[in-house]
């Protein structure tokens, strides 16, 4: 053991990661700080919180308020000075968080082993950890994203031909896996059906032969390129599409690790290594990775005006969370640049989108309208890491319109503040996208989870990068946190050079 930890930690050592500095920059030390935050949030979530267990719930709460904080702080260049004292102590915690991370995922590997294999016998331990293996499959959406692909390579829309009911049973997933809806049987349920009311649902859909139950989400509920991207894959004969998106996860990785300078590509590999969190989503089936190396690569690429736009607008034809950041994406391009450029950059990204979706929506225009608005319209039941745990908990009101004022209150104020302000630390508007999240009527910890990884890659490959002195939009964000006048400087020029 002792080796183990020797052999880490000089691979971590002072001179590996930081060359000729002394220890990494301590915003990324703060970003490491973050992981555990994150992961203990949603450990006690998941085993007490969604229980409605009050102190839990507020214990949590806490949590995700320290990691949107530790993330804010990485994404702000000033920080850096702030903390320079403390570089060398920085770095060193970041090291140890590493390494015990680390231990903890081996951990959970092999529990999971013991678990599946029938050794843990324990009947409570044994059962939430039962459970806890289950999710490792396919969720509904995933599920009806590989069906829509099959039914593509059919000639068919999937728009018009999603069948949950025929989804679940194909691919022989649990009845829990399913979005259940405030109607019909459950009309009058809540917070949430139990499994028992679910699989009754289920049955009596099957019985009837109902491929879409009212009680249940039973739409193609994204995008186009949702399915369209991994179509491709599934023609090749890809039997499980967490393949794909782990594909994707690696793909952004691998990207940020291409940017990255040389001394702080240990840290990258390491980073994404010991993110347990990603890794237990990709194995849950989440789609997300897909948009966000979208995301990644277009606001990246900024400087390059239509190449980003091309990608940005590749993201929002994927998933909706693309939207939020798409808009403080266009934001900073305005700031940055002038409205010419954020018009241009709209109208690439809603030419991309188009391109990908015009011909479901000339096709199926009500399945299409209802599918992609359905996250919005359908009558969902409160779920989530976010405010709204307090809902389920009996404190605040059961409410989805509250919930949704809230978050396009905070939406608005992040919106406005960016656009003052927060554009002079560019990527604080990858957090600030999804801050909204936090307080909507469904706030999984996965919608806001993925800005911690947007964050550090674009502070790396932005900020600390090989390429950040000949870029020059790349370049600016830095110097302008740095001086308000030089900033406005910057942005006379740029304009200039635009008009003419």
């Amino acid at each position: 053991m002792k080796n183990v930890i020797a052999g880490v930690t000089r691979r971590f050592s002072l001179g590996s990661i930081s060359g000729k500095t002394s220890s990494l920059p301590p915003r990324l030390s703060l970003l490491i700080f973050a992981l555990p935050f994150q992961m203990l949030a949603e450990s006690l979530y998941w085993l007490y919180g969604r229980h409605g267990s009050l102190s839990i719930i507020s214990l949590t709460m806490v949590l995700w308020l320290v990691w949107f904080s530790l993330i804010f702080l990485t994404a702000m260049p000033p920080v850096d000075r702030a903390l320079r004292r403390y570089r060398r102590r920085l770095h060193l915690a970041a090291v140890a968080i590493i390494v015990l991370l680390a231990f903890v995922g081996i951990g959970e590997i092999v529990t999971l082993r013991l678990v599946s294999n029938g050794v843990v016998s324990e009947k409570e331990l044994a059962s939430d950890l039962t459970e806890a293996t289950d999710t490792f499959r396919y969720n509904d959406a995933t599920a009806l994203g590989h069906q829509a692909s099959e039914t593509l390579l059919n000639g068919q829309n999937p728009y018009t031909e999603a069948d949950i009911v025929a989804a679940l049973e194909e691919l022989d997933l649990p009845v829990g896996t399913v979005t259940p809806l405030k109607q019909g049987n459950f009309a009058e349920v809540f917070p949430y059906p139990t499994e028992a009311q679910l699989d009754e649902a289920l049955s009596e859909a099957k019985a009837s032969g109902d491929a879409e139950p009212v009680e249940f989400v039973s739409s193609i509920s994204y995008p186009a390129g949702s399915f369209l991207f991994h179509t491709p894959f599934t023609a090749l004969g890809l039997e499980d599409l967490r393949v794909f998106y782990l594909l994707c996860a690696i793909a952004a990785g691998a990207i940020i690790f291409w940017r990255a300078p040389s001394r702080l590509r240990p840290l990258v590999v390491a980073a994404f290594l010991v993110s347990l969190v990603l890794w237990n989503l990709v194995a849950t089936g989440t789609n997300d990775t897909l948009y966000v190396l979208f995301v990644l690569v277009g606001w990246m690429l900024r400087s390059r005006l239509w190449l980003a736009a091309l990608f940005m607008g590749l993201a929002a034809s994927t998933k909706q969370i693309a939207w939020f950041y798409v808009l403080f994406y266009l934001i900073l391009v305005l700031r940055e640049t002038g409205w010419r450029p954020a018009l241009h950059s709209l109208g690439g990204i809603l030419v991309v989108f188009s391109a990908i979706n015009l011909p479901f929506i000339i096709d199926a225009p009500q399945h299409w309208l209802e599918g992609v608005l359905g996250p919005v319209m359908d009558p969902l039941f409160p779920k989530g890491a976010g405010i709204v745990a307090f809902s389920v908990a009996g404190i605040l009101p059961p409410n989805a319109l509250v919930f949704t004022l809230m978050e396009v209150a905070v939406l608005i104020v992040a919106a406005i503040w960016y656009y003052r302000a927060g554009y002079r630390y560019p990527q604080v508007g990858l957090l600030l996208a999804v801050l909204p999240l936090f307080f909507a009527w469904r706030s999984f910890s996965f919608y806001f989870y993925f800005a911690s990884l947007l964050v550090f890659g674009s502070v790396i490959a932005l900020e600390y990068g090989r390429s950040v002195q000949r870029t020059t939009l790349n370049s600016r964000p830095y110097a302008q946190a740095v001086s308000l006048g030089a900033t406005l400087a910057r942005r006379q020029r740029t304009t200039e050079i635009h008009d003419f």
